[in-house]
C-alpha cells in the first residue's frame, strides 16, 4: 500500500469517526425548565447576595 493510499484510508476513517461522534452528540430530546432564564438569573443573584451577607 502506498503512502497516498494509506493517507486516503486514514482520512476516510477519520471522516467516519467524526460523523459518528456528531451523531452521538446530537440530542434526541430537550429539557424544558419551569423557570425562565431571567428567573434563574434573579434567583442566583439573590443567593449570591445572601452568601455575601453571611460572609460565605
Amino acid at each position: 500500500m502506498t503512502i497516498e493510499e494509506r493517507l486516503s484510508a486514514l482520512e476516510q476513517r477519520i471522516s467516519t469517526m467524526e460523523l459518528q461522534a456528531l451523531a452521538e452528540e446530537t440530542p434526541t430530546s430537550y429539557y424544558t425548565s419551569k423557570y425562565s432564564g431571567e428567573e434563574i438569573d434573579a434567583l442566583l443573584d439573590k443567593v449570591a447576595a445572601m452568601t455575601q451577607e453571611v460572609g460565605v
